[in-house]
């Protein structure tokens, strides 16, 4: 059978005649077992083809890969708290909120925008028994204005005062099963935390209370709410239900806190316990009453604790003891706290907020007559309040109630403090007023409007030298005077328009 095709090898080209140049162009014979044999091809690389499609859909790069792994093992979290703060009237005392400093008697009208804290939290869970928890936050420094030298010829301006700076707030790692395997039932779900957190009561009562973006809790004003430490914790449970009977929190820690150097040799024990005698749902739930203690050491090295001294002042032992009976409903909370300390209430917490600047070691500017006046003052307060046997004592009440079908919250706290019972008429004496009102915009911002004031209960007298001296008081050089004029601080109120954003 002839060709149908000829070519021309030197063209390439296909003709259906044959001619000068052209050969014959063989074909294969299409038979029905080639086109089998064909189809058969087809098949097998349609399927290959579609498995690599498959294959290539099913491939994820790795970093997507890496994202879905930290979203299941790492959280990320911030908390803004901000305010406007108009005082109607200054005056000195202790803090109505970390940082704020405003200055004392005789500025009256004084206001300011403030952040009183901001922090990143950052938490990592590589396993189910482990949480890694991480917060830097901000906070105003107040330090030394000195310029410093560098080198022999070259100096550099400094000021610290105002400037807004990072320090580690929480570096804790959390072993979340230590029970888990002893079978316990009622334990199984309490935890070891070792590292910088919470000390047992104060991070538990803000959230009690609900508006610490608003006011410092009671102890909170003298003791700082970090420490480094290790803790035990947890909730203990029974019944099928597993409603919680007691939330306990103890540990031991340093003498300073997260903001300062230890010096000691010794530690501090401080521990809460909450009991639900109906049983609560969560920690927050119902009746409620707790304990919380504290026992430590002024926070002085050995060498220095050691010296002999009639009034031990800050080296003195110090207790601090909490008991507060609380209710927490659906839409409102109230708790009656009661207060006891010992040596735990120094001029450095009186003067927290402002103070007359012979308390720090300064000179005022004021005549000569008025300087020795108030320099009798402060040295007063040194006297009353660090002396190494002072007590305190302290009520509160404070509660929020949820207005229904609105955004809106009303809260208070109403306070009496006495930073040392062993005073006749103790001029420091105080009473804490918080009354607000709060507007939740959504989940992660809400706002406060509120009223804020330290009244200072005693009438206004002139303490006696004489007196003075049982508590070790010593005159400033040239005061000749047998009374300490004017000795109690006039009132000091303010308004205030807090936010706080948390997510």
């Amino acid at each position: 059978m002839s060709p149908g095709f000829w070519t021309d090898p030197v063209s390439g080209q296909v003709f259906t005649k044959p001619g000068p140049g052209r050969v014959p162009l063989p074909l294969p014979l299409v038979t029905p077992a080639s086109q089998q044999a064909l189809a058969s091809q087809l098949q097998r690389q349609q399927q290959q083809t579609t498995q690599l499609q498959q294959q290539v859909q099913e491939m994820k790069p790795a970093w997507q890969d890496i994202t879905n792994n930290l979203k299941n093992k790492v959280s990320v979290g911030a908390q803004l708290w901000g305010d406007y703060s108009f005082y109607t009237h200054t005056s000195y005392g202790p803090q109505l909120l970390t940082q704020l400093n405003p200055p004392g008697p005789g500025n009256n009208s004084f206001n300011s925008f403030d952040i009183t804290r901001a922090y990143i939290n950052l938490f990592w869970y590589p396993t189910d028994d482990w949480t890694l928890r991480i917060t830097p936050n901000i906070y105003r420094t107040l330090g030394a204005t000195t310029n410093q030298s560098f080198g022999r010829t070259t100096g550099f301006g400094s000021d610290l005062t105002g400037d807004l700076g990072y320090r580690l707030k929480y570096g804790y790692v959390q072993w979340n099963t230590p029970f888990k395997n002893l079978g316990i039932e009622a334990i199984k779900d309490d935890k070891f935390v070792l590292g910088q957190q919470p000390q047992p009561l104060t991070a538990w009562e803000e959230d009690l209370y609900g508006y610490r973006f608003v006011n410092l809790t009671t102890w909170n004003m003298s003791m700082a709410s970090t420490f480094p430490g290790v803790t035990v914790q947890g909730p203990i449970t029974f019944g099928s239900k597993h409603l919680q009977y007691i939330d306990y929190n103890i540990g031991a820690f340093d003498n300073a806190s997260f903001h300062a150097l230890e010096a000691t040799n010794t530690k501090e024990v401080m521990a809460r316990v909450s009991v639900y005698p109906l049983g609560a749902r969560w920690r927050f739930d119902g009746l409620g009453i707790t304990s919380f203690y504290d026992f430590g050491y002024g926070n002085v090295t050995p060498d220095v604790a050691q010296l002999p001294a009639v009034l031990k002042g800050p080296n003195s032992e110090i207790e601090r003891l909490a008991e507060i009976v609380h209710y927490t409903a659906e839409t409102w909370g109230i708790g009656f706290e009661y207060d006891w300390g010992r040596n735990a209430w120094s001029p450095g917490n009186m003067f927290s907020g402002a103070g007359p600047a012979e308390a720090f070691g300064l000179i005022p500017t004021l005549s000569p007559a008025l300087t020795l006046n108030q320099s009798a003052y402060a040295a007063l307060a040194n006297a009353l309040l660090n002396n190494g046997r002072s007590y305190q004592q302290g009520f509160n009440f404070f509660g929020h109630y949820h207005i229904p079908d609105t955004r809106f919250t009303a809260f208070g706290w109403l306070e009496q403090w006495q930073p040392n019972t062993q005073v006749q008429s103790n001029p420091f004496d105080f009473e804490r007023i918080i009354l607000g009102v709060a507007y939740q915009y959504n989940e992660y911002l809400r706002f406060a409007f509120d009223y804020q004031t330290i009244l200072y209960y005693q009438n206004q007298y002139n303490f006696p030298v004489s007196y003075a001296k049982t508590f070790n008081f010593v005159a400033p050089k040239g005061f000749k005077k047998s009374t300490i004029p004017d000795v109690v601080s006039p009132d000091l109120h303010v308004f205030m328009l807090n936010v706080e954003y948390a997510f």
